[in-house]
């Protein structure tokens, strides 16, 4: 392959040929303008733009983020961090820990979150919809206005868990207000499971 400074002397080379010097001999009639140099100089401006990479483009909204990782195990990464907005879909995360964690917004949309550990962790307005979530902690959690699916049915706890406005699916409410786990007031809004459940 050629050198690209190479390539680019030789398609100048090939673009800019010796303009002829018609113009200069005697003639009748009005004098011709020498030829223009837009047309060899627009060829080449084609040729290189056909030659150099493109520039590289801004990705906006923080691409993926952590979607289809496998953290399996990973009690450190996320724990106690700021995460707030993040897109943790499909994310594969057996036993990994998110506990004092801001996931304000997150979407764990198809997480398999199997005994995860939410511990105290801010899940405000999350998506955690069709996760699987058998044995996950959701102790002391804040997720008032979150999105869950029937899974959280299988959750280990949700001991003191604020779950306030929460969307969920209307034959779950009834079989997590007859929990033994939801009598706990959680530490940041007063209220206990049962009260954020507006249990009977």
């Amino acid at each position: 392959m050629l050198d690209p400074i190479l390539t680019v002397l030789l398609l100048l080379a090939l673009c800019l040929p010796a303009a002829p010097l018609s113009f200069l001999t005697p003639h009748s009639g009005p004098p011709k303008p020498p030829p223009s140099p837009l047309g060899p100089l627009l060829s080449l401006s084609l040729s290189l733009s056909l030659l150099l990479p493109p520039p590289a483009q801004a990705i906006s909204g923080g691409a993926s983020d952590y979607a289809m990782m496998n953290v399996n195990g990973d009690t450190t990464t996320f724990s106690g961090g700021n995460f707030k907005g993040k897109d943790f879909s499909q994310i594969i995360a057996k036993g990994a820990s998110f506990a004092g964690s801001n996931l304000q917004g997150c979407r764990f949309f198809k997480a398999f979150l199997v005994a995860t550990d939410f511990t105290g962790a801010d899940l405000r307005g999350a998506s955690m919809e069709d996760t699987s979530m058998e044995d996950a902690i959701l102790t002391q959690a804040d997720a008032r206005g979150a999105y869950f699916s029937r899974t959280l049915e299988d959750v280990k706890s949700i001991e003191g868990a604020d779950f306030a406005d929460a969307q969920l699916p209307p034959k779950l409410l009834p079989i997590l207000c007859e929990r033994a786990d939801i009598n706990v007031k959680n530490k940041v809004t007063g209220e206990t499971t049962a009260e954020s459940l507006m249990c009977p």
